[in-house]
């Protein structure tokens, strides 16, 4: 989509339920500032302004699930969080179509960070892993046709395991967004 075209959608599919969206977060999480409230609305049209619209059928709710979710985040990097606001958030679920392009980026993206961990793991470990989970086949069948034995086989597979774990958890799940809000922060220090 063009940026003219862009800017057209924007003011008419999201715009105009800014109001409702404020309303319906100040009115579901006590404890959240007009100031956190501005930041969350600010990082949510980010975040929206990056998606493809093209897939959007439902703007409306789709800036409502992506406000949940900011402010789910939010709450999640707070050092201190009022126990009524954890409460609140449980609240926001939003009945919601289906799979949107957000869901379905991040399930691509997810599924390409498990393919570069199994890429990296040595070979046997690989292979053996591989057999496992994709075929579906016993230590036994794999020992077989790996030549090695059974205990070397368990012993692939828990450092495959192991291994890919641990390249999961340090690869960040999405890459991080910048928004209005902190790049004024980063202005104002």
């Amino acid at each position: 989509m063009e940026h003219e075209s862009r800017i057209r959608w924007f003011a008419r599919e999201v715009l105009p339920h800014e109001s409702d969206v404020r309303r319906w977060l100040s009115s579901r999480i006590r404890g959240l500032a007009m100031c956190d409230l501005d930041e969350v609305v600010q990082e949510t049209y980010a975040r929206l302004w990056a998606v493809n619209t093209d897939g959007i059928n439902d703007a409306r709710a789709y800036l409502f699930v992506i406000a949940r979710r900011v402010v789910g985040e939010t709450v999640r990097r707070s050092r201190i969080v009022p126990i009524e606001t954890v409460a609140d958030i449980d609240a926001l679920h939003v009945a919601d179509a289906g799979p949107n392009p957000e869901r379905r980026l991040s399930g691509r993206e997810e599924v390409e960070r498990l393919h570069a961990a199994i890429a990296a793991l040595p070979a046997k470990c690989r292979q053996a892993f591989v057999m496992k989970k994709f075929e579906s086949l016993s230590q036994r069948e794999i020992s077989e046709r790996m030549n090695i034995s059974e205990s070397t086989v368990e012993k692939h597979l828990a450092k495959a395991l192991r291994t890919i774990m641990r390249e999961m958890s340090k690869m960040p799940a999405l890459p991080a967004r910048s928004s209005g809000a902190d790049e004024r922060r980063q202005r104002q220090r």
